[in-house]
């Protein structure tokens, strides 16, 4: 992909970066506590007022996040998907359901965790109420792969370095770190999602593609969780 500099120093970047990354973190916060909230009493219009601010903060973070990834990548237009985006998403998806399954094995051969600490706090979050569940399932499944793809491939990978590999391994750190983590194994495991999306929004030049590998991974991943929780 074509590197677009627009000059901005670093200092401002990493501003850009960590406002947006606030604003990622948000969402889960506002979760708590609905669920603090609906222990008690008389307190159903804060939580119909945290709903509102729940998806008006995805809203927030997404345009902002659009405007970074279109200022800094020269990408004001989506381009177009064609048969060759086809594999680019079923390579990603491929390469993570691969990665995550060997990483699985040895956290649970080693450590003996079969769930990581990120998928516990969602259980967790999820069983605080009703409202909680599904707040977090359609964030998770519709709101997040976009939200997350435009920060931290769209917006990370065109903020910072020249070089390919650099940009990639950067995406996929941040992403990984974000994510709870009790193992080493946990934590690769959310490091390689980051990386094979990052390659691929890199090398097809479409944030779309990883937008869709994110969308179908949250998507299975939140299919199993409401199972559990509702059968």
């Amino acid at each position: 992909m074509q590197v677009v500099d627009r000059g901005l120093s670093w200092l401002w970047r990493v501003v850009i970066m960590v406002g947006l990354i606030v604003g990622v973190m948000v969402p889960p916060m506002l979760l708590r506590l609905i669920n603090a909230l609906s222990q008690q009493s008389g307190t159903e219009i804060w939580r119909l007022v945290l709903i509102g601010v729940y998806f008006l903060v995805y809203l927030g973070v997404i345009s902002l996040a659009t405007v970074v990834y279109r200022h800094y990548s020269g990408t004001y237009r989506l381009k177009r998907l064609h048969h060759e985006d086809v594999g680019f998403v079923f390579g990603g998806y491929l390469a993570i359901i691969l990665s995550e399954g060997l990483l699985q094995m040895i956290n649970v051969l080693v450590y003996h965790q079969t769930q990581t600490q990120n998928n516990n706090a969602i259980k967790t979050l999820m069983n605080g109420s009703s409202t909680a569940m599904w707040l977090m399932a359609i964030g998770a499944v519709f709101l997040t792969p976009i939200m997350e793809e435009l920060v931290f491939r769209g917006a990370l990978t065109n903020l910072f370095f020249k070089q390919e590999w650099l940009k990639i391994g950067l995406s996929g750190l941040v992403f990984g770190s974000l994510h709870s983590s009790s193992t080493i194994p946990s934590f690769l495991m959310y490091v390689m999602m980051g990386l094979v999306l990052a390659s691929v929004y890199r090398l097809s030049g479409k944030i779309q593609n990883s937008i869709i590998i994110h969308f179908i991974i949250n998507a299975g991943a939140m299919a199993l969780m409401l199972g559990s929780l509702l059968l």
